[in-house]
């Protein structure tokens, strides 16, 4: 296994992953329930991706593992997280309009701003790594 190969993995368990917390964030908002799906769903697809990337990252070798985690990696990694915190915190005055209006419920809020800001990271870093 190749240091692309492992990026190609690592794509694809954080756009699984991304798009697992996205769904429940989405779903939860569109039925106004904190659990449209089974709870641990969104935990159990990033400890899988992770996971599946460290296993990955073994069985390539610490070469390969160190020219897929380069700075590039580190640097689209870090825009994906800047972008995520300010995507999160946005959260918090858009939701609060919407239970102070009485569309959605605390808990709804709770579920779907929980899940969308873990899906955020995953999903941007993709979208940045395939955009270059």
């Amino acid at each position: 296994m190749n240091a692309d190969t492992l990026s190609r993995i690592r794509i694809a368990v954080f756009g699984f992953a991304g798009l697992v917390c996205l769904s429940y964030s989405a779903m939860a908002l569109a039925g106004n329930t904190p659990r449209p799906f089974s709870p641990w769903l969104p935990g159990a697809s990033g400890f899988a991706a992770g996971l599946v990337m460290w296993l990955s990252a073994i069985k390539a070798g610490p070469r390969a593992a160190g020219m897929a985690h380069d700075e590039l990696f580190w640097a689209e990694w870090g825009q994906a997280i800047r972008f995520s915190y300010w995507f999160s915190i946005s959260l918090y005055p858009i939701f609060g309009v919407l239970m102070a209006l009485d569309w959605i419920a605390p808990s709804t809020s709770i579920a779907a701003m929980g899940t969308a800001a873990g899906a955020a990271p995953m999903l941007v870093f993709c979208f940045i790594n395939l955009r270059s």
